[in-house]
């Protein structure tokens, strides 16, 4: 549970920076982006050791297609920047109106609450 709760935590804090700099209209490179997803790989293949029990095995996935989605997100921002698109990521409600983006988000919250419960739970948002 531990290492799935560092995981969560470093999905997180990639999905949070680049949030941030969609939120205030900062460069985002692909070198940045591939910083936070080599660590979230790192993450996630160390919680895959630990994981024995069968429940542990259904959490691995749900951690896995989040960071999944979180490789999605960040690819669709980096083409959108390539693409000279990215100024409809910039305004105020890009994030609200972003469908990936809150269906991660959704993960996030579903696997937090599975972990302050201890009990595996799959309700969905993560698929």
């Amino acid at each position: 549970m531990t290492a799935g709760i560092e995981t969560m935590s470093v999905i997180r804090e990639w999905r949070s920076a680049l949030a941030n700099a969609i939120q205030n209209g900062y460069p985002v490179s692909a070198n940045w982006v591939e910083s936070y997803r080599e660590k979230a790989a790192q993450s996630l293949r160390l919680a895959s050791v630990g994981a024995s029990t069968d429940s542990d095995q259904q959490a691995l996935q749900l951690l896995t297609n989040e960071l999944d989605n979180m490789q999605k997100w960040s690819d669709k921002i980096l083409k959108a920047r390539k693409d000279m698109d990215a100024a409809k990521y910039m305004s105020p409600d890009a994030l609200n109106n972003d469908p990936l983006f809150q269906k991660i988000l959704n993960c996030a919250h579903s696997l937090a609450a599975m972990s302050a419960s201890g009990q595996f739970q799959d309700d969905g948002s993560c698929h």
